[in-house]
């Protein structure tokens, strides 16, 4: 399953100093199953943040939904502050927005459950937002 994706992260009401950067590795990713074309990453997280999906397997439906975003290498800085995530289809149409407030663990991970679930084989980008 192929998919792209791309991560927007901002940072702040007043951002100051946005530094260009790729989503899992400065140089960018090309990996076919998680990618980005743009990222911005500002004041809560300077090196990057990557992108994963927890799906589940639908036996009514026989296929795998997206339940979660899972997000790594996050900094502490970005603990506590509200994110948007929104998934979108190939034509960018939303599948889904999810808002709240971001929990990042110690090992610098955030898992941000999904408002309502997704098929996996129409996510083709992720959108997410950190401000605060």
């Amino acid at each position: 399953m192929k998919k792209r994706i791309l991560l927007a992260l901002a940072a702040g009401v007043t951002v100051t100093g946005a530094v260009a950067a790729s989503a899992a590795s400065l140089g960018g990713i090309t990996s076919t199953s998680l990618g980005a074309d743009d990222t911005v990453v500002a004041s809560c997280d300077t090196d990057g943040i990557g992108a994963g999906y927890t799906t589940v397997y639908e036996s009514t439906t026989t296929a795998y939904n997206t339940t979660a975003v899972n997000l790594t290498g996050v900094d502490a800085a970005c603990d506590k502050l509200a994110y948007s995530v929104t998934l979108a289809d190939i034509t960018d149409a939303s599948l889904n927005t999810t808002t709240g407030t971001l929990t990042v663990d110690a090992s610098g991970n955030a898992t941000i459950t999904l408002s309502k679930p997704v098929a996996a084989e129409a996510v083709e980008h992720l959108s997410a937002v950190i401000s605060g």
